[in-house]
């Protein structure tokens, strides 16, 4: 069984002591992927300045020299691997970015491009801002051949492009709701990756305010008992001091 770490959100507003806050006792042991924000775009959240929230300037992460200087140091040590967080995680006012934005397949070519320059590092995951992606979303990251860490995503063949692997898939997660006694509309992770044609996928447990002890030890007892792994997805801003 593999286990797995996700950490969203490390952009131009990450301090980089604020990773080593959470993890300096973990990524020696568990290496982090950290979900990052190539062209980061104010919202409203902790450790963005207010001034920014709705400002809708893009900061590049090349700008904070102290984090990408950080960054580098932890690719290099193994305790960390980055992969591509949308290209600047706006809101829309009818989505979320790889949602909404007319233009999803320039976000991921200009997203990656400035994340290997800037970091050097080999980039071959896709982390959907807010975990929501379009149809043509998913597609934009499938053609760019990234695979898709995410949480919640839908396995329906009609809101997704179908090529010669997409109803197989669908069915083994029909056949393991069915197996583990869930109906239809009761959300789950599953627990194995699903291969298509261009890209891979595979689900995460969140730890956000509201999770319970209960639900993650129930998903990972699952993962491990079906043989499956398990990959816990967090923000590096939720979570307190210890």
């Amino acid at each position: 069984m593999k286990v797995a770490i996700r950490d969203d959100d490390t952009c131009y507003f990450t301090p980089p002591e604020a990773l080593e806050r959470v993890y300096h006792d973990v990524w020696d042991a568990v290496p982090v992927c950290l979900a990052t924000v190539p062209f980061a775009i104010g919202y409203e959240r902790a450790g963005i300045p207010r001034e920014h929230w709705h400002s809708g300037e893009a900061f590049p992460l090349e700008r904070n020299v102290d984090l990408t200087a950080a960054l580098k140091t932890l690719i290099a040590a193994r305790r960390a691997t980055i992969s591509l967080h949308g290209c600047t995680h706006q809101d829309f006012p009818d989505g979320f970015e790889f949602q909404a934005a007319r233009d999803p397949e320039r976000r991921v070519r200009d997203g990656l491009r400035h994340l290997r320059d800037t970091l050097g590092a080999a980039i071959s995951v896709f982390v959907p801002p807010h975990n929501a992606l379009s149809r043509r979303g998913l597609a934009a990251v499938g053609e760019a051949g990234l695979n898709i860490l995410g949480s919640f995503l839908s396995f329906r063949p009609s809101m997704r492009p179908w090529d010669r692997r997409t109803l197989a898939n669908w069915w083994r997660v029909r056949r393991f709701r069915r197996a583990t006694g869930r109906m239809k509309s009761d959300r789950f992770v599953y627990p194995y990756v699903l291969r298509y044609a261009r890209h891979a996928e595979f689900g995460c447990h969140s730890l956000i305010p509201g999770t319970t002890l209960e639900e993650l030890t129930a998903g990972f007892d699952e993962a491990r008992r079906v043989g499956g792994d398990f990959c816990l997805a967090t923000h590096y801003w939720e979570v307190d001091d210890p």
